[in-house]
């Protein structure tokens, strides 16, 4: 058993460091895009988002609709939606 959850533990802090460095990688390479390519990406970002909502159940679109409430009054208050998030805790 502790064998088990010690490799799930493993696991998710592998998965952990692997989106850590995707997000270093993209940052990276961001620094060096054109104007189009900045584009072009957030062109295909917003298209991944909307495919994405359209497949949300109700529930998911509910807590995602005050999720982004959230972070617009984040926004406007300049906290990190993680600190607010934290403080509603």
């Amino acid at each position: 058993m502790r064998k088990m959850q010690s490799r799930d533990k493993q696991a998710e802090e592998q998965k952990s460091q692997i989106r850590e460095l995707d997000r270093i990688y993209r940052a990276d390479g961001r620094a060096n895009e054109t104007a189009e390519e900045t584009e072009e990406r957030r062109s295909e970002d917003r298209l991944r988002t909307i495919a994405r909502r359209n497949n949300m159940t109700a529930e998911k679109a509910q807590q995602r609709h005050s999720d982004d409430r959230l972070r617009a009054s984040a926004r406007r208050n300049n906290e990190s939606f993680e600190v607010r998030t934290q403080r509603q805790v």
